[in-house]
C-alpha cells in the first residue's frame, strides 16, 4: 500500500491503485464518478502506473516527511482534495528552505514565516481555480482533434483569464496578515491556463500596468520601444477593473509576488522541468517592507519608474530532499 493510501486510511482507494494506463480515459471517468470527493488529479496519480506518478508519489512522502511540522493539519487529506493548490504549497517548503530557514508559525498564520538572519518574511499561497463564468474561463482546446495549433487571438483577450484570477489570488490573499513584517503572494495559476501563458505578460500588466510593447520611430534608422501604460482594462461587457496594483500604495504591504503558471507537478524534482521560466519573483518597488535578499532560482521582473528588466535566475534549483 502506498504512503498517501496509508494516511488517507480509505480501503476503497486500494481498488483503483495502478489500475489504468495511459490512455485509458473511459476507465478513468468511471473512477471519478466512483469518488466524487476527491480531487481528480489526485485520482489520477492513484490511478495511473507511469514511473512519473511513482516518481511524484515519492517526492510527496519526502516531502511531507521533512515538513509536516510546517504544513496544516491533516495536510494528506486537503491534499486528496485540492491538489493542485496543496502540492503547490509542498513545492514552496522545498524551494523557500533553499533561500532560508521555514519555522513553524500558527493555524490561523500566513502558510509560512521563512527566517532569513534576522528578517521573518510571511508567505501565503493561492492557486486560484477557474472563473465560475464558463465565459471567463481561457480557451481549452480539444486535444483529441488537434486543433490546438489553430487557436488565435488577440494576447489581451487570451491572456484575460488568466489576469482576472491571478488578480483575485492575489485580492483574496493580500490582508488579514501582521503589518510589521514583509508579506509575499505567491500565486500558482496553472489551474486557470488553456495554452500555454506568457507569465510576464500576465505580470507586468497586472503589478505595473504595462501591456503590449510599443515601438516609436526616433528617426529614419532609429527606434525606441516601451510598454503601453493602462490603469484599467475591461471585460467584455463589464465595467474596467484595476490593474497595475504596484503603482498603488493602498498594496505597498505586500513586499512581492511569487508567480507561476506552470502545474506544480512539473516543477517539482523529476517533474515536466521548468518550461517557459519556471518561477518568477516581482518585488514591490513600494513596500513598505522591502526584502534585500535575492532568490536564486527565481526569474526576477523588476520595474520601476525608469526601468524594466527581466532578470533570470541566477542558479538552477536542487531540492532539499533526499530521492
Amino acid at each position: 500500500m502506498t504512503f498517501l493510501l496509508e494516511k488517507l486510511g480509505d480501503k476503497r482507494l486500494e481498488t483503483i491503485a495502478d489500475s489504468i494506463s495511459t490512455g485509458g480515459s473511459k476507465e478513468f471517468k468511471e473512477i471519478q464518478v466512483q469518488f466524487p470527493e476527491y480531487d481528480p488529479r489526485f485520482l489520477w496519480l492513484i490511478a495511473y502506473t507511469h514511473e512519473d506518478s511513482l516518481d511524484l508519489q515519492a517526492y510527496i512522502k519526502a516531502n511531507y516527511l521533512k515538513y509536516y511540522q510546517i504544513l496544516d493539519s491533516k495536510f494528506i487529506k486537503k491534499l486528496a482534495r485540492e491538489f493542485e493548490s496543496h502540492l503547490w504549497e509542498m513545492f514552496l517548503c522545498d524551494i523557500l528552505s533553499s533561500s532560508g530557514i521555514l519555522v513553524n508559525k500558527s493555524e490561523a498564520g500566513p502558510d509560512f514565516l521563512l527566517q532569513k538572519g534576522s528578517l521573518q518574511i510571511q508567505i501565503e499561497a493561492v492557486a486560484p481555480e477557474e472563473a465560475e463564468d464558463i465565459s471567463l474561463r481561457s480557451e481549452r482546446p480539444d486535444y483529441d482533434l488537434f486543433d490546438f495549433f489553430e487557436s488565435t487571438g488577440l494576447i489581451h483577450d487570451r491572456e484575460r483569464p488568466v489576469l482576472l484570477r491571478a488578480i483575485k489570488g492575489f485580492d483574496q490573499k493580500q490582508s488579514g496578515y501582521g503589518t510589521d513584517l514583509p508579506l509575499i503572494i505567491a500565486i500558482n495559476t496553472s489551474k486557470t491556463v488553456g495554452t500555454i501563458s506568457d507569465d510576464n505578460y500576465v505580470l507586468r500588466l497586472f503589478l505595473f500596468g504595462l501591456g503590449n510593447v510599443t515601438i516609436t520611430r526616433l528617426d529614419t534608422e532609429s527606434y525606441r520601444t516601451g510598454f503601453e501604460q493602462l490603469s484599467h482594462i475591461s471585460k467584455p461587457g463589464q465595467p474596467p477593473f484595476e490593474i497595475g496594483y504596484f503603482r498603488n500604495p493602498a498594496y505597498s504591504h505586500v513586499s512581492g509576488v511569487i508567480y507561476t503558471s506552470q502545474s506544480a507537478r512539473g516543477l517539482t524534482p523529476n517533474g515536466w522541468g521548468w518550461s517557459n521560466r519556471g518561477i518568477t519573483y516581482v518585488p514591490n518597488p513600494l513596500a513598505t517592507h522591502p526584502i534585500g535578499f535575492e532568490f536564486p532560482f527565481f526569474h526576477k521582473l523588476v520595474c520601476g519608474n525608469d526601468v524594466y528588466q527581466e532578470i533570470p535566475a541566477t542558479a538552477k534549483f536542487v531540492s532539499t530532499l533526499n530521492l
